[in-house]
């Protein structure tokens, strides 16, 4: 048998870490240790972004690695020593293969982070993607597919971070920083989480109307966010990504328009990180399965520097995960073909669509990919559990 999980996002025990799900993961861990079986963690397994440095906006990926501090492990290993222990144990006897996402890239770049985690975790076969020749199954993250949260190279080719990084560590140590005392633990956990991203918005608002907080989130969020645009490293990855619409960084400058055309703005550079959504990886994965299987090297920086070809005969699946949706498409074929998203194990905020659409609530979702071989077919298995 072969597991697939994703996007754990396994922190340091703070109120920034949202995994709780330690004892479901070791039952799981304990019902598949066995040899013959193989464990696929397919990205964003450990959160490495630590947004508690000082230095939490640098220009290249090379400074994030010289800067970093390892004592990050340490606490991670800490708060979860338990669910480390069990990985170490299962080690022995299951091949386990880290398949790293865009929160825990920096293992590519870094031997020594790579054998801390090794330490931590056992024997662990830590790379950027992985091409089952036996089922013929194709396993990526998947953030290469999404702008906002790939690398790139600069005009000097160094590699810069994505834009998602810069916001998580900018906001973090500066909206979230603001929160401390105006609201709870878990309601800051919930925005980190909501989905889709670009209901913030009405989050902030709900959020404000129902804890008559006295203070206005909404402006603060989007201050904080038109402060990140206008930083150095913000408007050149703008002006790498989207040549003709760097430019709208001077007005940010000269605070033009106030706060409703700050909003507009943010809303038209949130809409770009709707490429989580699961429909955009569904049509990904469509087009490389029924196509040609070519990911091309510019959606590879950091992960690989040539493409990936794979012959049209040899490919039956493509694995990802990143958007925290999980699902299962076949598509019709001789041979039939599929794409699955193994989900996230962390819980999402959204809209309480159907009862009341003005509140927001928590789901509580976590879920594996398996795939037994039986006689030359495959059987696959999307297992979901809703915990409340």
């Amino acid at each position: 048998m072969k597991v697939y999980i994703s996007d754990l996002h396994i922190g340091d025990g703070e109120s920034k870490d949202d995994f709780i799900y330690d004892s479901k993961l070791i039952k799981l861990l304990n019902e598949i240790n066995h040899q013959n079986n193989e464990l696929y963690i397919v990205g964003d397994f450990i959160e490495l972004m630590d947004a508690k440095n000082k230095k939490y906006l640098l220009d290249t990926v090379d400074q994030y690695i010289k800067e970093y501090d390892y004592s990050l492990l340490d606490e991670i290993y800490l708060s979860h020593k338990k669910l480390f222990d069990k990985f170490k144990e299962i080690s022995k006897n299951v091949k386990v293969r880290y398949i790293v996402g865009n929160h825990d890239y920096y293992l590519l770049f870094d031997p020594k982070l790579r054998e801390k985690v090794c330490q931590i975790c056992g024997n662990m076969e830590i790379i950027p993607y992985y091409y089952d020749e036996l089922l013929e199954i194709f396993i990526i993250h998947g953030n290469q597919f999404d702008v906002i949260n790939r690398l790139k190279y600069d005009e000097k080719n160094r590699i810069i971070p994505s834009f998602g990084e810069y916001m998580v560590k900018y906001m973090s140590n500066n909206f979230d920083n603001s929160l401390e005392g105006i609201l709870p633990d878990d309601l800051i956990s919930d925005y980190d989480n909501i989905s889709p991203q670009l209901d913030v918005f009405q989050w902030l608002e709900y959020v404000n109307e129902k804890y008559k907080i006295g203070y206005d989130l909404k402006s603060k969020w989007v201050e904080s966010f038109i402060d990140l645009i206008r930083t150095k490293q913000v408007k050149k990855w703008l002006k790498i990504n989207f040549p003709a619409w760097h430019v709208f960084t001077n007005l940010f400058v000269n605070k033009i328009g106030g706060m409703e055309f700050g909003e507009a703005i943010v809303r038209s550079i949130m809409f770009f990180r709707g490429t989580k959504k699961s429909d955009h990886y569904l049509k990904v994965a469509k087009k490389l399965i029924k196509e040609n299987f070519i990911i091309q090297k510019e959606n590879l920086i950091g992960y690989s520097s040539k493409d990936i070809i794979i012959p049209k005969n040899n490919i039956k699946g493509l694995i990802m995960g990143h958007n925290h949706k999980p699902s299962f498409n076949v598509f019709t074929g001789n041979p039939m073909k599929f794409y699955a998203n193994t989900g996230a194990w962390k819980h999402t905020v959204t809209k309480n669509y159907g009862i009341d659409s003005s509140e927001f609530i928590r789901k509580n979702l976590i879920s594996y990919l398996t795939i037994i071989e039986k006689k030359k077919k495959l059987d696959i298995k999307l297992n979901t559990e809703q915990i409340f």
